[in-house]
């Protein structure tokens, strides 16, 4: 069986990390933007404790913008609140200037933590994903009022860095210049800008296979996205994203952006029955064929959505055995088997994260998968715990 996953354990969160809803709200804080987007931005060792330095080491290359979100993380788990989802991960990243895109998260935290464990542990991370490029890290620790230690790491891997400043605030029909440097092989690269009201368009770019220049008017008051995709050997991807404001001010909230077959899920009898409805909207909408309800990965599902809740632990092992082995104890087996994982504040804020995770996405398109289990489960703190378990080739297993 080959199971296509996402890592995650009991002490670590890997992305996406999913909003976790408090019984009694904190109060969200205004966020606050750099001035310019640019990378790379070097981490004097002076900023940087005996211990933090060790952390960074055993996770990347430092990198300033991933600092300041790995300080996020840190001051939002010591003030109580949520953890943030990819979509609050990248909008803390494009608010702090950084550029980078994939981002993962990490983050521990407890009384009298033991420095060699830590370090075992996020190395451990660090090697569970591999993209190309260069591994960059942001690395931040601090401590709760109670005396909880808690550090935080926000990795990815980087394939091209944006060596001069583009500024967060302009002017409608101001020239701006987009400079670029690509860190791996490409045969191509070009920028690609979206402003508020209009199509995307590609402007003129130049490219030497290195060394990537564009430039680029807004059109209009409003924000616009400005991304560089580079033609790689795996084919087309994002690289580097920044977000720029023509007249007008930047969020100081995380804005709240749908995914598509989102609106399918609404007036559903139950959140599972939600769930489903937005996957299966989403498949068609991708021209993938429709997904089988199973009761039977409804039930490995559900199994592993209240472990989840019962360890308070996103994660694909939480005590309960891994995918494989859970579906070898309900007397199951198939060709092909992927598993989603999520908690989130609502069932549509799961779907979404999962949504904007390239890996999740992965299964949740995959058009060999033809069986589907689903759970959704309600905690207390009125958050949610969601698990979706994809099989191909479902069948009862046969006698050992």
């Amino acid at each position: 069986m080959r199971l296509a996953l996402i890592p995650g354990c009991a002490a670590m969160l890997s992305a996406p990390l999913l909003a976790r809803a408090q019984v009694t709200a904190p109060v969200e804080p205004a966020w606050t933007w750099a001035s310019s987007t640019e990378s790379p931005l070097a981490v004097s060792a002076s900023e940087l404790s005996d211990q933090e330095a060790d952390l960074q080491r055993a996770c990347g290359a430092p990198e300033q913008g991933l600092r300041a979100v790995a300080r996020v993380l840190v001051e939002r788990r010591a003030r109580g609140l949520g953890y943030l989802d990819l979509d609050g991960l990248t909008f803390a990243q494009r608010a702090s200037g950084e550029p980078h895109v994939w981002p993962r998260a990490w983050i521990v935290s407890g009384r009298a933590m033991d420095h060699g464990a830590s370090l075992k542990k996020l190395a451990a991370w660090r090697e569970s994903f591999r993209d190309e490029g260069v591994r960059r890290c942001g690395l931040a620790s601090g401590y709760a009022p109670d005396g909880t230690h808690i550090i935080a790491a926000i990795a990815l891997d980087a394939i091209a860095d944006l060596t001069r400043p583009l500024p967060v605030r302009t002017h409608a029909g101001s020239w701006l210049t987009v400079e670029a440097r690509v860190t791996i092989p490409a045969t191509g690269a070009r920028v690609v800008v979206v402003g508020p009201g209009g199509e995307p368009r590609t402007v003129p770019t130049s490219f030497d296979g290195s060394r990537v220049l564009a430039r680029f008017a807004p059109d209009r008051p409003g924000a616009f996205t400005v991304q560089l995709v580079v033609d790689a050997a795996t084919g087309p991807r994002p690289a580097l994203e920044a977000q720029v404001f023509a007249d007008s001010d930047p969020p100081v909230t995380i804005p709240n952006l749908p995914s598509p077959g989102e609106s399918e899920g609404a007036g559903a009898a139950d959140a599972s029955t939600s769930l489903a409805r937005m996957l299966a909207s989403f498949r068609k909408l991708q021209r993938l064929p429709a997904l089988t309800r199973d009761a039977r990965l409804d039930a490995v599902a559900l199994g592993h959505a209240r472990r989840m809740m019962e360890a308070r632990t996103v994660g694909h092992d939480v005590g309960d055995g891994d995918p494989a082995q859970r579906l070898q104890n309900a007397g199951l087996s198939a060709s092909e088997a992927g598993e989603n994982v999520a908690h989130a504040q609502t069932v549509t804020l799961a779907h979404r994260a999962l949504y904007q995770s390239p890996s999740h996405r992965a299964n949740m398109q995959r058009a060999e998968f033809g069986q589907l289990g689903l759970a959704v489960i309600d905690d207390p703190d009125g958050s949610v715990w969601v698990a979706e378990v994809f099989a191909r080739q479902l069948a009862a297993a046969g006698p050992k």
